[in-house]
């Protein structure tokens, strides 16, 4: 039966300390968040490039100091919390934490993703993905031990060119099939499908024998998962 990773959290307090905690109380083996930097060069969790659909507040957050972000609250009352904040909640929980960056990150930014995760001592834990190739390639270049991943939808990929980019693949759940799962698996790769949300998709990414499930609904995954797996009784 695949694990089940909370895609941003929770749908509810998406990329918050909140959404991260309600998946993992919900039975997620991990969280995914996704991450911008602020002008003065601090990772935040964001999913858009602005705060306008998740926060009360307005504007782009490469425009805002840290400071400036922490003011801020989300429609639901939450605030925006920093990338430490978040990996030193992985740390606590032992669990996988998928970072998945939004940007491709400069240079000096790419220093500070890599200072955060040996101070959290999340090195073991994390999978730092992207859809864009260029921003997996600048961590691959500056740390390689790291498990890295490509995020990639729309058209098929094999395991050759996906493990160009890590140990990893990050998949559009339609793009996931018995076949195409198994040359990603021959290729070293642990799959992960996005974003499965209904039984439906559930049973054909375990069909498929993908790795891990990203989902909005936890905890009707894992009643799903619960029933799901039966075992048959074997005769003497």
């Amino acid at each position: 039966m695949p694990e089940v990773i909370g895609h941003r959290g929770t749908p509810e307090d998406e990329n918050t300390l909140k959404g991260l905690r309600d998946a993992v109380s919900a039975g997620a083996a991990g969280v995914e968040f996704d991450v911008w930097w602020t002008s003065d060069g601090v990772p935040v969790l964001s999913h858009d490039a602005t705060v306008d659909r998740t926060t009360t507040g307005q504007g782009a957050i490469s425009d805002m100091t840290a400071a400036q972000v922490s003011l801020l609250r989300t429609k639901r009352g939450q605030p925006v919390p920093t990338l430490e904040e978040a990996l030193r909640y992985v740390a606590e929980q032992r669990m996988t934490g998928m970072v998945e960056l939004k940007p491709t990150p400069t240079p000096a930014q790419v220093q500070s993703l890599l200072a955060l995760i040996r101070k959290t001592g999340t090195a073991e834990y994390v999978v730092v993905h992207s859809f864009n190739r260029a921003a997996v390639d600048a961590v691959r270049r500056a740390a390689p031990e790291l498990r890295t991943a490509l995020t990639h939808e729309k058209t098929a990929i094999s395991g050759v060119e996906a493990a160009r980019y890590g140990t990893s693949l990050n998949v559009s759940r339609f793009l996931a099939t018995p076949e195409t799962v198994e040359d990603w698996h021959a290729a070293g790769l642990r799959v992960y499908v996005w974003t499965a949300n209904w039984e439906p998709a559930w049973e054909t990414a375990k069909s498929a024998g993908v790795d891990v499930v990203l989902t909005d609904r936890v905890a009707p995954y894992k009643l799903w998962a619960r029933t799901a797996c039966v075992v048959v009784p074997t005769r003497n």
